[in-house]
């Protein structure tokens, strides 16, 4: 009788070390993504005013600033050796290149924009065209796995409102992959 009780109380302290076990794998899991830098643009507003395009940055407290976007690392680790170049993707042309050399987490650079970006932002709310020809590149090294990481964004912009004599339209920086799902 007390061999079978010992077999039991083995059998169920195997079974707790395996749950231990899965536990702690999980836990040092969520560790590591919580160390994964997450670069993104802020919301950005375009709007025509005597025919003259403005551009708001939301987080700016909707001040004018026509001369940067704002580039977020919302992730929890720092983004290192940041390369962001902004292209015109019908000439695959480099309008615009510029380097970072640490991003850190919950912090933001600003990407001053040069007149040949903001100029194609202007043709495209003229053509009345959505789908602006900006490609951004932004390549960058991940500082936990020391590898580099890719992403690819798209600019498209979208009708904000036009309850007023001066339509809005946001600016966005979407992944191909959105853009398939939107579609």
């Amino acid at each position: 009788m007390i061999n079978i009780i010992s077999a039991v109380g083995s059998i169920g302290t195997f079974i707790m070390a395996c749950f231990y076990l899965i536990s702690v794998s999980i836990q040092l899991y969520q560790m590591r993504i919580s160390f994964v830098p997450a670069l993104g643009f802020n919301q950005i507003l375009l709007q025509r005013d005597d025919g003259r395009l403005k551009r708001y940055n939301i987080s700016t407290n909707g001040e004018e600033s026509n001369r940067y976007l704002k580039l977020y690392n919302l992730g929890g680790g720092s983004a290192k050796e940041v390369i962001i170049t902004i292209k015109h993707m019908a000439e695959n042309k480099v309008l615009q290149k510029k380097y970072v050399s640490i991003l850190p987490s919950k912090e933001w650079y600003l990407v001053p924009i040069n007149d040949e970006v903001f100029h194609e932002l202007s043709e495209t709310i003229k053509q009345n065209g959505y789908e602006a020809d900006l490609k951004v590149e932004l390549e960058y090294k991940h500082n936990l796995s020391k590898k580099y990481k890719y992403l690819e964004l798209f600019g498209k912009i979208d009708t904000f409102n036009h309850f007023s004599e001066n339509p809005t339209y946001e600016l966005q920086f979407v992944q191909a992959s959105a853009i398939k799902h939107d579609d």
